[in-house]
Order: structure tokens, then C-alpha cells, then sequence
């Protein structure tokens, strides 16, 4: 997915993963959700989070609830309270996060 925030692009396909949260990935049903955190070759992290109808990536269209997808940024710290908040594996997060983690 491509996505221009403030008249920058960001793209998932030139991004590095850092992590994924898919609970749910079922695309049928009113809750899937997949979550993935990204980094820009800036050191910049979004994320890029797609889900049904039920879930904070809908998208209303006039009365409905549908299906969405959307990047948004993220700052070190929101990048690690995401991490912390799906339980992402420590080693991932030390890896990334290793300045804003205390030992």
C-alpha cells in the first residue's frame, strides 16, 4: 500500500517489516485484523493496519461500516507501546527499540 502523509510517500513494498499482529486474518469476518509495523530507510515507523467492518481500520461509507485499510505514523515511543501492547517477541523489539528499553 502507498500512502502520501504530509506530502511524503510512504509505501509498504519499500519499507522494512519490523513486525506483524494478525489475531484474526479471516477477511470474511467483521473483526480481522492485520497490523504490520514498518520502517522507512529514514528510520521513520508507521504502520499499516487493515481490518473489517468491527475494528478501528473500517471506513464509513454514508451509513455503513466497511472494510479499510490505512498507514499511519508512529513515533519511537508509539512504535514500542504497539509492540508492547501485541506482545511482539523481545528480541524484535530490543533489536529496535534497544535505546528506549531499560535493562
Amino acid at each position: 500500500m502507498q500512502q502520501v502523509i504530509d506530502r511524503k510517500l510512504y509505501d509498504t513494498d519499500q519499507a522494512e517489516q519490523i513486525a506483524r499482529y494478525a489475531p484474526l486474518t479471516d477477511r470474511g469476518d467483521f473483526n480481522y485484523l492485520i497490523e504490520t509495523l514498518y520502517k522507512t530507510a529514514d528510520g521513520e515507523h508507521f504502520l499499516h493496519g487493515e481490518g473489517g467492518a468491527a475494528t478501528k481500520w473500517a471506513e464509513k461509507i454514508s451509513n455503513q461500516r466497511t472494510p479499510g485499510e490505512e498507514i499511519r505514523l508512529l513515533t519511537d515511543d508509539e512504535a514500542l507501546d504497539w509492540c508492547e501492547e501485541r506482545a511482539i517477541d523481545g528480541g524484535i523489539v530490543v533489536d529496535e527499540f534497544g535505546h528506549l528499553v531499560e535493562t
